[in-house]
């Protein structure tokens, strides 16, 4: 069965959580220096492991904008529009909608209020969502951390049309403002930038600047007392009174951490303020939140009723369809190509028979030709097996001559020689004496005749007067001679 995690992305790293039947369990933690190496062979431990990113960093982009109300296809051209129109350097951007604007055009028309979040510094996501992409892993989801605050919104006490809601956790301390508990603004003050502080003194800081922020852009009035809804642990509230006292401009009201996160259903005891088990709980039930993922990236998650699964099914009957028709069309192409190269073949075996027909000579051809052909033809035939014998004949002579060595042997069917002779020249070492006669050469040249039947002859030999010479012209009784002998053979 596939496990449920929830990837926590701050600037000090990413945490995995495990979430199961509302219990919430941090299970790693991949440091930003050598994160993405150690995301993925953990990815690799967890090949069934269904995964969610929420992305808690302090590089977000909020913009209000109004949208005359249209059709949805005008809606989704007005909305990619005016994304464009942001100037915004960055692939992560999503909307969502406010509800309908009170004030009217000059024609009394109302308006669609769309809020724009974005990411404004994508490098810090992209380095790990590189991951999932090398790895082909999908995620459910990627969202930012901010929109839980609307998530959370109708789970706290009498919440007024126009708040503020604080919340702690390791990526620091975020103030988001709600407007008719949808996300109107969100800021996160990293937690290195809170050292040297007190916590609760910089959560009232923190809420007075967004404060005055909001009230320059006019989101909230000048002269209206703002309510601020800190979650904390009962453990803090009293310190928390005491850095945070009301003002004509903000009103403090602490939130008790662990009831509202049992009113969520988060079964995991919470000991202190540090709310990342709500918000990882609240992110794995919540369905309807704003999405940065890239949709090849991401992991198809819906619910079908009945029409739509008809109508799956029909499609699926469709494709099945399509499928089939496409494999019989190939396989018609695939024997029509069968055909033509098998036509194609034919063709060229008739064209090299009628080349072959009109190459060969017509018969009757004339009985000369025909008589030199023919024993042309028997005289080589005569040969098929005539080198073999002579080479036994030979080797038997010389297994008579002890010391006198086969050094070459040249065999030729001279052109002007008759066409049952051959002849084969035989070069042979003879034995080192202190006085090599010619008497030996004879001996040699006799016992050659003798057993091969050839009439021998020595080629370049000595006479009866000299000694036989060596090749290089030396006479010494040290050096072997070499005698060359030209037989001439018959056919057998």
């Amino acid at each position: 069965m596939a496990e449920r995690y929830l990837l926590h992305l701050d600037s000090a790293g990413l945490r995995a959580a495990r979430v199961h039947r509302g219990q919430v369990g941090l299970a790693e933690h991949f440091a930003a220096a050598d994160g993405p190496p150690a995301l993925a062979a953990w990815l690799r431990g967890h090949p069934q492991a269904r995964c969610t990113l929420l992305v808690d960093l302090p590089d977000e982009t909020y913009q209000l904008d109004t949208l005359p109300l249209v059709g949805p296809r005008d809606r989704r051209q007005l909305i990619a529009r005016r994304q464009a129109q942001l100037g915004l350097d960055t692939p992560y951007i999503t909307h969502q909608s406010l509800g309908r604007s009170a004030e009217t055009q000059a024609g009394g028309a109302s308006q669609e209020k769309i809020l724009f979040a974005a990411l404004n510094r994508p490098a810090a996501l992209q380095t790990w969502l590189s991951v999932f992409e090398q790895g082909q892993r999908p995620l459910d989801g990627v969202h930012l951390a901010s929109h839980l605050a609307a998530a959370l919104a109708p789970r706290l006490p009498d919440l007024p049309p126009l708040a503020l809601l604080v919340w702690t956790s390791p990526s620091g301390l975020r103030v988001s403002c709600l407007d008719g508990g949808r996300l109107r603004f969100s800021r996160l003050t990293p937690a290195s930038s809170l050292a040297g502080l007190g916590l609760w003194q910089a959560c009232h800081d923190e809420a007075r600047r967004t404060h005055q922020y909001l009230v320059g852009q006019r989101a909230i009035d000048r002269n209206q007392t703002t309510p601020v809804y800190v979650l904390a642990h009962p453990q803090d509230h009293a310190a928390l009174r005491r850095a945070c006292p009301d003002s004509n401009e903000l009103r403090f009201q602490a939130v008790d951490l662990p009831a509202l996160a049992r009113r969520c259903g988060l079964q995991s005891p919470i000991e202190d303020s540090d709310s990342l088990p709500l918000l990882l709980h609240t992110a794995s039930r919540s369905r309807q939140l704003p999405q940065l993922a890239p949709a090849a990236l991401r992991r198809p998650r819906q619910r079908l009723d009945t029409s739509t699964l008809l109508g799956a099914l029909a499609a699926s009957a469709l494709a099945v369809s399509l499928v089939v028709s496409a494999h019989n069309l190939l396989e018609a192409r695939r024997l029509r190509e069968q055909a033509d190269a098998a036509l194609g073949e034919g063709l060229a075996e008739e064209a090299r028979a009628r080349s072959l027909q009109e190459s060969t000579p017509r018969l009757p051809l004339p009985a000369d030709a025909l008589r030199a052909d023919l024993s042309r033809l028997t005289s080589l035939q005569a040969f098929r097996t005539g080198l073999s014998s002579f080479l036994h004949r030979l080797a038997a002579a010389l297994d008579t001559l002890p010391g006198v060595e086969l050094s070459a042997l040249e065999w030729s069917l001279p052109p002007d020689a008759p066409q049952t002779h051959a002849i084969a020249i035989v070069e042979l070492r003879l034995p080192a004496g202190p006085k090599a006669r010619p008497e030996l050469a004879r001996h040699v040249i006799a016992t050659l005749h003798h057993h091969t039947g050839s009439l021998a002859q020595a080629a370049g030999a000595p006479d009866d007067q000299g000694p036989l010479r060596s090749p290089g012209g030396q006479g010494d009784a040290d050096t072997r001679h070499a005698l060359r002998v030209e037989l001439t053979t018959r056919a057998p």
